[in-house]
């Protein structure tokens, strides 16, 4: 008979009513269940015995909610399980049931402990309650000592007692073994059904052990023979004393209610653990990633770098409030990738032009603006300069219209400023000290003038006669320019020596617009007086859009890079999840959710893409970094044309991990649609 307490009969804790279970296989229609009532009690083992495809498992995986009736209902605790939905049968599995498997099931990777925590961890219980819940349920199971073991370092019998404290795991009220003994020699076997059987007497639960062995007879206090998907008998019994154990076991603290989902840290551990266990694969597929990345961001980082060296090389030219004024209106795309074109009559740029600019609405001043072409000598060394004339002392307090001096002070007339590539260049030498050059004199060889880079269609004047060599004093070194400067004075007599004697023209002018938002409206006041204007603000705007266009298509090369990691990622992880159908059935039938499932698989391919990332990050800065070095190396330029900005560290991992995620998407889909019971028997 069901064991009693004091106030009667144990209730009855599971009712199955008119349960059938038919599925097709091939052409055929399988009969598993076939209209079977039972009612089971709290307290109680019962024992179903059958052949071998009876329909003993079937019936088991039905009550623990692994599978579907086809018909008929599972009253548990008076609740109908064939009615839950997924997350439902889910929470019922993980919180209610407990299983132990024929061939034990174990996760070959984790210890013992790790194994039995598995439906802790799947409830979302944090690590140390749940550790300890796991260590007091092997020592009670008389594993305490084997807690640290792996499944590989167990016996049959050790590791049927770690799948039995796994089941406990969550103090359910059912326990489901199916076969516990298949796999065990016979004392091991009989220990197990001793086991069982105080679980149930002890603890109160209901134990259903599927078994073939009648050896097992005397531990059952209910015996159900099953076959051909229909009960055949029910015996239910009083078991003698040899049959019942007297001695307790160590009991383990029930757990206290956990969340209802796995924690993400739990996850992550889980995924980066699966990833060690199959490091050679995860490495060539995060490769893919890496290669990806490397790619983007090295392509990407050049394309930035030559950006910034060009905009960088504009902003010399003046600040934004600046427009420079040419003798004839320009037409084009105001972009050093396309020529400029003059259209028109000249109107010479004079001194009473000059003052005529700077009364317009808007602007703060003009003055006149050259570019000088000359020949500059120190010693034996000689270099080619452009020169370019620094405005007025009255405009030195405007934002950006002068360069940064590093050495020095700002030149007197007499005087010259160099750039650091001029002062590198005639001083030679691997790491020159520009330094040295301040106070020392240098001969300049002047050979003629234009209106410079923005100063329109000027072309470019030689001197009505020659200009003999003068000797100029280096006051200062400049950084972050290619340009040399003279003082505005200077830049004024050679204006004139150069037009001969007679009127002055110059060949440029430049504005400075009181505020930004004036600069437009006074550019276009002075095209109406018939002069061409440009201005640093629309140069930036339309170089800024022609590389975004150039990045765009460097990314894109880049990105099928990663568009072809992201195949392989995906064909690498439907290969694993064919792999381990086996760890899929095993945390279902523990409790995990479909969506635990897919987040597991996602977070697995987004370790992958985060490695392949990071390394990839590395590779291409690595390869920016030569490309760098060989540049300073081979034009003795400052600064390489390779340039990584954070935005890019940040957009190489996004795409990194993004590609993984979109590449596991179907692969994680497809195990977390896997059904439990198939994915739990595939060999």
């Amino acid at each position: 008979m069901p064991s009693e307490t004091a106030t009667g009969p144990s209730p009855v804790s599971i009712r199955l009513q008119g349960v059938w279970k038919h599925y097709r296989r091939g052409g055929e229609d399988i009969q598993a269940a076939a209209d079977i009532s039972l009612d089971l009690w709290a307290g109680s083992l019962t024992c179903i015995l059958g052949p071998s495809g009876g329909g003993k498992s079937t019936l088991l995986h039905l009550i623990g909610g692994m599978d579907r009736p086809s018909d008929g209902s599972i009253i548990v605790n008076g609740r109908d399980v064939t009615k839950l939905k997924s997350d439902a049968l889910s929470a019922y599995r993980r919180s209610e049931v407990g299983f132990v498997f024929q061939s034990f099931h174990l996760l070959p990777g984790r210890t013992a402990a790790e194994n039995a925590e598995l439906p802790l961890a799947m409830a979302g219980m944090e690590r140390t309650r749940r550790r300890k819940r796991a260590l007091d349920l092997l020592a009670r199971v008389g594993l305490g000592d084997r807690a640290d073991h792996r499944p590989n370092q167990l016996s049959g019998g050790q590791a049927q007692r770690v799948a039995v404290a796994r089941a406990l795991a969550a103090d359910p009220a059912i326990i489901l073994a199916d076969e516990p003994t298949g796999n065990l020699d016979s004392q091991s076997g009989r220990d197990i059904m001793d086991l069982l059987q105080r679980i149930a007497h002890e603890d109160g639960r209901t134990v259903v052990v599927v078994t073939h062995n009648e050896e097992f007879i005397p531990f059952a206090d209910r015996v159900v023979r099953i076959r051909d998907g229909r009960v055949q008998s029910d015996e239910r019994r009083a078991l003698d004393g040899e049959g019942r154990a007297s001695a307790a076991v160590g009991g383990a603290e029930p757990p206290a209610a956990p969340p209802r989902s796995v924690r993400f840290g739990t996850l992550a551990g889980m995924a980066v653990k699966a990833v060690r266990r199959r490091l050679g694969r995860a490495t060539l597929t995060g490769l893919g990633i890496a290669i990806g990345v490397a790619a983007t961001v090295l392509l990407m980082g050049v394309g930035n770098g030559l950006e910034s060296g060009v905009v960088k090389g504009l902003t010399t030219f003046g600040p934004l409030t600046s427009i420079t004024v040419s003798p004839q209106r320009v037409s084009g795309t105001s972009s050093p990738f396309a020529p400029n074109t003059v259209s028109g009559p000249t109107k010479p740029i004079t001194p009473a032009a000059l003052r005529s600019l700077a009364a317009l609405p808007g602007a703060r001043a003009a003055y006149a603006s050259a570019s000088f072409f000359a020949n500059l000598q120190l010693g034996s060394v000689s270099a080619l300069s452009e020169l370019v004339d620094l405005p007025p002392g009255s405009l030195s307090g405007v934002a950006g219209i002068r360069p940064t001096l590093m050495y020095g002070a700002w030149p007197k007339p007499g005087e010259i400023l160099l750039s650091s590539a001029s002062a590198k260049g005639l001083l030679g030498g691997a790491k020159p000290n520009v330094k040295r050059l301040v106070g020392k004199q240098i001969s300049v060889g002047l050979q003629g003038m234009s209106g410079g880079v923005l100063g329109g269609g000027t072309g470019f004047a030689t001197p009505s006669h020659p200009i003999p060599v003068r000797r100029l004093r280096v006051s200062g070194i400049v950084s972050g320019s290619q340009l040399d400067y003279l003082p505005y004075t200077t830049s004024l007599q050679w204006v004139q020596k150069i037009n001969g004697p007679g009127s002055v023209h110059y060949p440029a002018a430049t504005v400075i617009a009181q505020n930004i938002s004036d600069v437009s409206g006074l550019a276009k006041r002075i095209g109406r007086e018939g002069y061409g204007t440009a201005t640093v603000e629309q140069i930036l705007s339309s170089i800024t859009k022609g590389f975004a266009a150039v990045e765009a298509g460097l990314g894109v090369i880049g990105g099928i890079a990663l568009v072809v990691a992201g195949l392989m990622i995906s064909v690498i992880m439907s290969m694993s999840v064919l792999e381990r159908r086996r760890e899929i059935g095993i945390l279902r039938a523990v409790g995990a959710r479909r969506r635990d499932i897919a987040r597991l698989f996602l977070t697995e391919v987004a370790v992958i893409g985060l490695a392949g990332g990071v390394v990839g990050l590395g590779i291409g800065w690595g390869a920016g970094a030569v490309i760098n070095a060989l540049v300073r190396r081979s034009s003795g330029a400052a600064q390489g044309i390779f340039h990584l900005p954070s935005w890019l560290v940040v957009l190489a991992l996004s795409f990194g991990i993004a590609v993984s995620l979109l590449a596991g998407w179907i692969p994680a889909a497809r195990a977390a649609r896997l059904n439990p019971v198939d994915a739990l028997h595939t060999e």
